[in-house]
């Protein structure tokens, strides 16, 4: 809009330095009337909203191509003067930056781009009709004509490329620039809500964890959404978030913000919160938030909340989400639809639950995890029959974190199966070094249930190349393992692959003997409870004859017979006396790495002295 009226102001100083000739009296008036008339529709037009940018553009080159064209074929045709036509000649030209700056400032259509390309021409043409009239009438040609034709094409030619240049370059620029705001939008956003995200709410609570001002973080979680998404399905599902994210906007407050971290997962920071208010703010989300999301999708939705304050409960962003994370779970196992704060004593557990989940996560890629072996002897002749794979983990900063600990964890957390399958083929591999030996290892209920375990235990075994009868699963005794019809086709289908199977910590658990007739186990791992009352003076009795209820059984089902908890002299004496086969235990063998396992292999049998082994250690 300013680039119009300096086109007027362009031409009348064009015509202020009119020399009065016969064309600056006669033909020029007439053009440069033409020319303002132009400008004034375009003027008038945009001003009343008529023309768009792209319109307008086009009427101006339009005009400025009729204009330019008008003249320098008038020029030619009927002014004979050299002197005049070489000064018409380039205000001719003089026209030319301005129309090529006008390409650069705005956004061209391709009619636009095509009159553009017209004018120039037209220029070009005329020009060259100007300097070469005199061969047309026998007169000689002008040098001077011709020189400043050549000079001002060249000129033209050079403005028309460094605008080109700079166009496709700015074009670029606005390319990459659109595609940075876009990858920021996406980091920052939640595409379905509209929410900042995960990435914006850590900076937002590393400002306010700079200052002194309390606030409260509130975890909002919305219960049982997957059964929507599976019922409803996910436009439903999508349809309720984006209510309940208006909802949670609405309800916590003017100086609130709110964000969506994952699925159905929502935090709400209130700014200058303290217990009270924040407690206030909980209430209210808890009982009116998923009212209208609820009607929306015609299910009844029910949220729950984990409260952490600052500082009271941490002056660390990240700390403050965990114990609202912490919170929250506590809720969850609570029957959910409950708001809670956090309270490090009662939270202390489910945290450390949730950091070793975390962390788990990243051993396998960090191999961090690896593997003792701890041998099974035979009782008649000491001799190493078998190895029992035992996992380690071995954390950076956590150190070492017991078995007994971080196996529920991984149980609960999903993440049994890749770390199950690595232990597999781990075990299979250091098999090969010995092979004299059964390898042993632990499988869960969860793993045993898995569809595709079958086949995880076929892809290790093809792997590694080990024969399928040195690999021995052992299966810790649950309901699930007696009742599920589906561990008992999956043990048939492993024996079919000709692996052997062993249940672990037999007599500690559900034990249900007429269910154990029918199971294709290859041998019985009695608990270490019982192998420790054995020696009892109160509990001897009854641990005697429970061995040898035991050792009947697995007499009657060919199966073997392995007293684990072997710790003293004295407990190597009553097992053998009580006719176990195999034993393990500390007061045998130490769990040791597959190198000092190789070299204990080397050595020849011998009866197991009493290093004084510490009791009841855990494998």
């Amino acid at each position: 809009m300013l680039a119009l009226p300096l086109v007027m102001l362009g031409v009348y100083g064009a015509q202020s330095y009119s020399r009065h000739d016969l064309w600056d009296r006669v033909y020029d008036p007439a053009l440069y009337l033409g020319l303002n008339l132009v400008v004034l529709f375009c003027w008038v037009g945009t001003l009343l909203g008529r023309l768009t940018i792209q319109q307008l553009s086009l009427i101006v080159l339009t005009g400025s191509t009729v204009f330019l064209t008008l003249k320098l074929t008038l020029l030619g045709v009927v002014v004979n003067d050299p002197q005049v036509l070489l000064q018409e000649f380039m205000e001719s030209m003089v026209w030319l930056s301005p129309i090529l700056v006008w390409r650069i400032i705005t956004q061209l259509s391709r009619a636009a781009r095509l009159t553009l390309n017209a004018l120039l021409l037209s220029m070009l043409l005329g020009g060259v009709f100007v300097a070469l009239k005199p061969l047309l009438t026998g007169g000689p040609l002008q040098p001077v004509v011709l020189m400043t034709l050549l000079q001002l094409t060249l000129t033209s030619g050079v403005i028309l490329l460094i605008t080109s240049v700079f166009q496709r370059y700015a074009s670029q620029s606005s390319q990459v620039a659109g595609e940075q705001a876009a990858l920021r939008k996406l980091t920052f956003t939640d595409i379905l809500t509209g929410l900042p995200g995960r990435a914006r709410l850590q900076e937002q609570l590393h400002e306010l964890t700079q200052g002194t001002a309390p606030f409260a973080l509130l975890y909002v979680d919305v219960d049982g959404f997957k059964v929507v998404n599976a019922t409803l399905g996910h436009a439903a599902g999508d349809e309720l978030l984006r209510v309940l994210a208006g909802e949670l906007r609405r309800l916590s407050g003017p100086d609130s913000q709110v964000y969506r971290l994952s699925s159905d997962e929502f935090v709400v920071l209130l700014p200058g919160a303290d217990d009270s208010q924040a407690e206030w703010t909980g209430q209210v989300l808890l009982h009116e938030a998923a009212i209208e999301p609820s009607a929306r999708v015609g299910v009844e939705t029910t949220l729950s909340l984990g409260l952490s304050l600052y500082p009271q409960d941490s002056t660390d962003g990240a700390e403050l989400m965990r114990h609202a994370d912490s919170a929250l779970a506590a809720v969850k196992r609570a029957g959910r639809r409950q708001l809670r704060r956090y309270h490090p004593e009662q939270d202390a557990v489910t945290e450390r639950e949730q950091l070793l989940a975390r962390e788990l996560g990243h051993a396998l890629p960090r191999q961090e995890l690896t593997l003792a072996f701890q041998p099974v002897l035979r009782l008649h002749d000491s001799r190493i029959v078998k190895a029992e794979a035992l996992l380690r983990w071995t954390h950076p900063a956590l150190g070492r974190v017991s078995p007994a600990e971080f196996i529920p964890v991984a149980e609960r957390s999903g993440l049994i199966n890749p770390i199950g399958s690595w232990v597999l083929r781990e075990a299979c591999r250091e098999a090969l070094a010995w092979p004299d030996l059964i390898i042993s290892v632990n499988v869960s209920a969860v793993q045993l249930l898995q569809f595709e375990f079958r086949a995880t235990v076929h892809d290790a075994l093809t792997r590694t190349g080990l024969n399928a009868s040195r690999l021995e699963l052992e299966l810790t005794e649950t309901a699930v393992l007696y009742e599920d019809e589906r561990a008992a086709r999956t043990l048939q289908e492993l024996r079919d692959l000709g692996v052997l199977v062993s249940i672990d910590d037999f007599g500690s658990g559900y034990s249900n003997l007429m269910r154990l007739r029918t199971l294709p186990i290859t041998g019985v791992k009695m608990d270490r409870s019982i192998t420790s009352d054995l020696t009892s003076p109160q509990a001897g009795q009854f641990a005697r004859a429970l061995t040898l209820a035991v050792r009947g059984i697995t007499r009657n089902l060919g199966v073997d017979l392995t007293a684990e908890g072997i710790e003293t002299p004295e407990h190597l004496r009553a097992v053998q006396d009580l006719g176990c086969q195999l034993g393990q235990g500390y007061g045998l063998a130490m769990p040791m790495t597959a190198g000092q396992l190789t070299a204990r292999l080397a050595r020849p049998a011998t009866c197991p002295d009493d290093q004084g082994a510490p009791r009841h250690a855990s494998h």
